[in-house]
C-alpha cells in the first residue's frame, strides 16, 4: 500500500517555492516528488544510504527525474525496512544544488518502513513545556492524544485530554511535537495515532508513555569556561548563568562536582539574570574529560541540577607535545582556452573578490595568507603549479581577454595576486609556511599510469617542480599526491624526481597495508618502501578532522569551531602525546562554500592554535614534523586508492567520464606519432612563458602542454555523477583533446606522394614534407602479397627516393611513424609492426612510365571503427 504524500514547502528564492513530498510504500519502494521547478528542466536526485539521519552515506546513487505533468518525480528501492536514506536535488539546467532548509550541508533523511515505531525521547524544559521525538512510519500523519494524571501508571484517570498533530522532521526523520507548559511536579501521558492507519502506538510494554514535568522557576540559561583546555595546575574560571523567575531574591546554595571534587557558594539570587562565578584548582584533577555537574539548592531543596559542557584537563608532566600539521590545498584547474581567453574566473575572484575583511575585498587566498601572517601558526601548502601558472600571466598578460562579463575586477584582482604572491614568500621565509610541489596540471596519476603513460606522469612532476621554484625559488621536497590518488609505482617515479614525502588519506590506506616494521599509530610518519627498495615517507591525514574541517569546521559560530577543534585535539594528545596529527584538505573550498561564516572561523582555527600552543601543542610544517619525529615504522603494499576510497569519481563508466578518456588517449596518439616522427623527447618538460598562456615557444610543446591539461584530475571529477559539475569541463578537456588532433592531422597533411616511376631494378619515389622540419618514417610498399619496409628522412621541402625494388601494376605505399606501442601506451587506433599509420596511397604503375595515383587513406581513413571499439573496451576500471 503506498502512504500519503508528506510534504515540506522550501523558500529557494524570493521568486518562487519548491514543494517537496514522498510517498512510501509497504515494500520498500519510495516515491519523491518536487515541485516548483520549470518543467523543462532536467532534475537529478542524489541519494544515498546511511548508518542513520544526517551521517556520511555508505552508498551513493543517481537517478533522473521524470516530470509528470505537475512535479518531478523519481521512484527507487526497494529497501529492507528500518534503512536510513537521505537525498538531494541537482538542477541540471542552472547548475544549483537543492538542499533541505537551503543548508548546503543538509540533507532530506527518512527511515524506510521502521520497525522501531513509537520508540520515544521525551525532555522538559526549564520553562515546563515538554518537548517529544518520536519514530514514526513517514510520512503518515501522527497524532499525539495526551492528558494531565497523578502519576506514570496506565489506568489512571486523565484530565484535560488533548489531540494534536505532530510535525514531520525531514532532517533527523522523525516527529516531534512541544507541548505544555505544565505546573511543576505534573505527570503527563500519552499514546500516539497513526491516522494514515488508524493505529494506536503504546510503549514497548503496552503502557501510555509518561514523564513528570519537573523544573524550577531557577532557569539555568548557560555556563562558559575561560579555556578550552586546562593544564593541570592552571586556574580554571567558570562562569554560570541563572535566571530566577521569582519576583523576590531568594538564597541559594550552588555546589558544582568536577571529578570527586565539590566547589560550592551561597549567594542571593536577584530577580532576572544571574551571573555565578566558581574559581577551580586544577592541581588535584587528573587529566580526564570530566562532566561537571550543577546543582542549585532553596531551603535545602534541590531546584535544578544541570550538567554541564565537558572540562578538559592535560597532564602534560614528561610528556612531548602533541605536533599539528594543517596541509592546505590550494588548486584551481586551467580556465584558459587554447586561444588565452579566460574562460572562467575564479582565480580572479578567488584571489581578490569573495568576501569583505576589515573593510577590505579580499578572496580566499589572500585571506588564508593574511591570517597566518597574524598569528603565530606553521602551515603547509601545496599551490598546484597550474594556479601558480595562472597568477602569474594574471600578472604577465597585458591585456586580459574574457569570453563573458564575469565581474572581474581586474585592476584590483592584479593588485591581490601579486600582493597574495609576495606576502606567500614572506612567509616560507619566516618558516611560517612550507610550500609543497604537485604534479603540474593536478593529474589523477595512477590511471595515467594504468595506461601506460608513465612518461607524462614524470613530466608533469618535474614541471610541477620547475613551476614551484620559479615562483617561489625554493625546490620542494614534498608533494601533494593529486586526490590522494596513489599507486605503489609512483614511489619510484617520485623518488626519480627528488620527492621525498607526501600526504595520503588514513581511512583510505592504512587499513590495507603490509606493515614491515613499527607500528601502525597513525599519528607518527611512515617510511612507504616498494620492491625495489626505494622509499618516500608518507604523513597519514586524520580523516575525521580532516572531514571536520572541510564539512563542519567553516559552517558553524566560530567559537563553537574553536572550542571543537582544541578540544579534538586535546583527546589525541591525552591517548598519543608526542605524535604527529595531520589535517589535510582543500584550501579554498571551506571558504568560498561558506562565505558568511567561512572567514570568521578561520580565524578562530588560527587565533586557538596560536593561543593553545606551548606545553601540549605546537603547529609544524610537514618537513618539521617529520625531522623531529624521525619514521621508524615501515609499511608497503598500499592499495591504489584515494580519498575518496576508490577512483570511482574520476573513472566510474559514466559515459562522459569515458568519452574524456577516450579522447586523451587519442589525442595523445596523434602526438607521440607526430613527435616520434620529428625525431624529438617523448613527454618533454615544457617552457611556459607567461605572456602566451597556454602556448609554448614552439608547436610541438605547445601540443604537450595541451596534453598534460587534458589529463587534469578537474575534468572527469565534474562531468557526471556523483559531482554532476557545469558541461563547461567536458567541454575545456575536449576543446584540447579536439585541438592537439587536428592540429596533427592538418600536419601529417602537409606530406604529399608527388611522383612514383618505376627505373628498371627500382623505384622512383617523390615525396614533398611541408611541416618545415626533418622527418623520421616508415615507408612500406605493399606489392601483391608481400610488404618491404624503407626507413626514410624527409627534409623540409622536395625529397626523392629510388628504392632497390622492381614493381609494376598496382601497388600500395604507407607512410608510419616509427612509434612502439610501449611509447603510446593505451591505444584507440591499433599500431602496427611499423608503428602509426600517417597516411596511404594506392598507385598503379606501368615498367619505365609516372602514372597519376589515387590516394585511397589519409590520416588513418581506413582504421576500422569495430576495431577502436574493441580498444576502448578493454580500459580497466578501478
Amino acid at each position: 500500500m503506498m502512504l500519503p504524500l508528506w510534504s515540506l514547502i522550501v523558500p529557494v528564492s524570493t521568486a518562487g517555492q519548491l514543494n517537496v513530498n514522498f510517498t512510501v510504500a509497504s515494500n520498500g519502494l519510495v516515491t519523491i516528488y518536487l515541485a516548483g521547478i520549470p518543467s523543462n528542466n532536467t532534475i537529478t536526485l542524489h541519494y544515498g544510504i546511511e548508518n542513520g539521519p544526517q551521517q556520511a552515506w555508505i552508498e551513493i546513487y543517481n537517478t533522473e527525474m521524470k516530470w509528470n505533468g505537475e512535479n518531478f518525480s523519481a521512484t527507487i528501492g526497494p529497501f529492507e525496512n528500518g534503512t536510513w536514506i537521505a537525498w538531494v536535488f541537482y538542477d541540471n539546467t542552472t547548475g544549483q544544488w537543492i538542499n533541505y532548509d537551503n543548508h548546503p550541508f543538509w540533507n532530506w533523511n527518512l527511515e524506510v518502513n521502521p520497525p522501531n515505531v513509537g520508540q520515544t525521547y521525551a525532555t522538559v524544559l526549564q520553562n515546563g513545556s515538554i518537548l517529544i521525538t518520536m519514530i514514526g512510519r513517514a510520512p503518515d500523519q501522527i497524532d499525539i492524544h495526551y492528558g494531565l494524571t497523578t502519576g506514570p501508571q496506565t489506568g489512571l484517570p486523565w484530565s484535560n485530554i488533548t489531540d494534536e498533530l505532530m510535525t514531520y522532521n525531514p532532517l533527523w526523520g522523525n516527529y516531534t511535537i512541544l507541548i505544555g507548559p505544565f505546573k511543576p511536579g505534573q505527570w503527563v501521558q500519552w499514546v500516539y495515532h497513526d491516522l494514515t492507519l488508524n493505529q494506536w502506538i503504546h510503549n514497548v510494554s503496552g503502557t501510555n508513555f509518561a514523564i513528570q514535568d519537573v523544573y524550577s522557576p531557577i532557569m539555568f540559561i548557560n555556563a562558559t569556561y575561560n579555556k578550552y583546555v586546562y593544564v593541570e595546575g592552571e586556574k580554571a574560571y567558570i562562569y554560570v548563568e541563572l535566571n530566577n523567575e521569582y519576583s523576590i531574591p531568594i538564597n541559594a546554595f550552588l555546589s558544582l562536582k568536577i571529578a570527586d571534587f565539590y566547589y560550592n557558594t551561597s549567594t542571593t539570587l536577584n530577580p532576572g539574570l544571574n551571573n555565578i562565578s566558581f574559581a577551580i584548582d586544577t592541581s588535584n584533577i587528573p587529566q580526564g574529560i570530566y562532566s561537571p555537574l550543577l546543582s542549585v539548592y532553596v531551603n535545602n531543596t534541590l531546584q535544578r541540577q544541570v550538567t554541564l559542557s565537558p572540562f578538559y584537563v592535560l597532564n602534560t608532566t614528561g610528556k612531548k607535545p602533541l605536533s599539528l600539521v594543517i596541509v592546505w590545498n590550494m588548486h584551481q584547474p586551467l580556465y584558459i582556452a587554447p586561444n588565452g581567453s579566460w574562460e572562467q574566473p575564479w582565480v580572479w575572484l578567488h584571489t581578490g573578490q569573495d568576501f569583505i575583511w576589515n573593510g577590505s575585498l579580499v578572496g580566499a587566498y589572500e585571506l588564508q595568507a593574511l591570517l597566518i601572517n597574524q598569528f603565530n601558526v606553521s602551515v603547509t601548502i601545496d599551490f598546484t603549479p597550474v594556479l601558480l601558472y595562472q597568477w602569474e600571466t594574471i600578472l604577465h598578460e597585458e591585456n586580459a581577454t574574457f569570453t563573458s562579463n564575469f565581474g572581474v575586477n581586474v585592476t584590483h584582482d592584479i593588485e591581490a595576486v601579486n600582493y597574495t604572491l609576495n606576502l606567500y614568500k614572506t612567509l616560507m621565509k619566516e618558516g611560517k609556511v612550507e610550500v609543497l610541489t604537485v604534479p603540474f596540471y593536478h593529474p589523477l596519476q595512477p590511471l595515467l599510469l594504468q595506461d601506460g603513460y608513465w612518461s607524462d606522469v614524470l613530466a608533469q612532476i618535474e614541471m610541477g617542480e620547475n613551476m614551484t621554484h620559479e615562483v617561489f625559488g625554493v625546490w620542494a621536497n614534498g608533494t601533494w599526491t593529486p586526490e590522494m590518488a596513489f599507486d605503489m609505482d609512483l614511489v619510484g617515479l617520485y623518488n626519480e624526481s627528488g620527492i621525498s614525502f607526501t600526504i595520503l588519506d588514513q581511512q583510505a590506506f592504512l587499513p590495507y597495508v603490509t606493515l614491515v616494521n613499527g607500528s601502525l599509530n597513525p599519528d607518527q610518519p611512515f617510511i612507504v618502501e616498494n620492491n625495489l627498495g626505494q622509499t618516500i615517507v608518507v604523513l597519514f591525514r586524520n580523516t575525521t578532522l580532516s572531514n571536520e574541517f572541510g564539512f563542519k569546521f567553516f559552517s558553524q559560530s566560530s567559537q563553537l569551531t574553536a572550542q571543537e577543534l582544541i578540544q579534538q585535539l586535546a583527546e589525541i594528545y591525552m591517548n598519543n602525546p608526542g605524535g604527529v596529527v595531520t589535517v589535510a584538505l582543500d584550501g579554498e573550498n571551506p571558504l568560498i562554500f561558506n562565505p558568511t561564516t567561512g572567514p570568521s572561523d578561520l580565524y578562530a582555527i588560527y587565533q586557538a592554535l596560536s593561543e593553545y600552543q606551548g606545553s601540549w601543542l605546537i603547529t609544524q610544517t610537514a618537513s618539521e614534523a617529520i625531522a623531529t619525529h624521525k619514521p621508524t615504522s615501515i609499511i608497503t603494499n598500499l592499495p591504489v586508492n584515494s580519498w575518496d576510497l576508490n577512483l570511482n569519481y574520476w573513472n566510474n563508466g559514466y559515459i562522459g567520464k569515458t568519452e574524456i578518456w577516450q579522447n586523451v588517449s587519442l589525442a595523445r596518439e596523434y602526438l607521440v606519432a607526430y613527435t616520434v616522427a620529428l625525431g624529438d623527447n617523448i613527454s618533454p618538460l615544457v617552457y611556459l612563458p607567461f605572456n602566451t598562456t597556454p602556448n609554448s615557444t614552439n608547436l610541438i610543446d605547445t601540443l604537450w602542454n595541451y596534453l598534460y591539461v587534458t589529463e587534469g584530475s578537474d575534468w572527469t571529477w565534474q562531468t557526471g555523477p556523483p559531482a554532476f559539475g557545469p558541461i563547461w569541463f567536458k567541454e575545456q578537456a575536449l576543446l584540447y583533446t579536439h585541438t592537439i588532433i587536428s592540429t596533427v592531422k592538418n600536419q601529417f597533411e602537409k606530406i604529399e606522394l608527388l611522383k612514383v616511376k618505376s627505373e628498371g631494378n627500382k623505384i622512383k619515389i617523390d615525396i614533398y614534407n611541408g611541416i618545415n622540419s626533418t622527418l623520421h618514417l616508415i615507408l612500406v610498399i605493399k606489392y601483391n602479397s608481400t610488404e618491404t619496409a624503407f626507413p626514410l628522412i624527409l627534409n623540409p621541402g622536395e625529397n626523392e627516393f629510388k628504392l632497390p625494388l622492381r614493381v609494376s601494376g598496382t601497388i600500395d605505399i604507407l607512410l608510419y611513424s616509427p612509434v612502439t606501442p610501449q611509447e603510446v601506451g593505451l591505444t584507440l587506433i591499433p599500431i602496427t609492426n611499423y608503428g602509426f599509420l600517417i597516411t596511404s596511397y594506392q598507385v598503379t604503375i606501368t615498367k619505365g612510365s609516372s602514372n597519376e595515383m589515387t590516394i585511397l587513406s589519409t590520416i588513418l581513413g581506413s582504421i576500422v571503427a569495430s576495431l577502436i571499439i574493441i580498444e576502448i573496451i578493454r580500459r580497466r576500471y578501478i
